[in-house]
């Protein structure tokens, strides 16, 4: 078994309507294992939500990147437009 290691790059918080708790998203960069992996960018969030337009939670399957940069686009892609529809905890985070 190999163990990951990931350093926290960037942190994010943010607030939500109708929501009594704070939503936070972070991208890591692993710095040692590769756990079957090819980039060494990823992203998390706390929570899941369902989308205004959409018919369940969305878990967004593209969760690493080859930059900081893309990851933190992807991540602030998805908590920008965040809704306190259907909200799921991400038990990963």
């Amino acid at each position: 078994m190999t163990n990951t290691i990931y350093q926290v790059v960037k942190e994010f918080k943010t607030t939500v309507d109708g929501l009594n708790f704070e939503i936070k998203g972070r991208v890591l960069k692993r710095i040692s294992g590769d756990n079957g992996q090819t980039v060494d960018f990823k992203w998390e969030i706390s929570h899941y939500y369902r989308p205004l337009d959409g018919a369940t939670v969305y878990h967004p399957s593209q969760d690493h990147a080859e930059t900081a940069e893309r990851a933190e686009q992807l991540l602030l892609y998805y908590m920008t437009p965040f809704s306190n529809i259907d909200i799921e905890v991400n038990p990963s985070y």
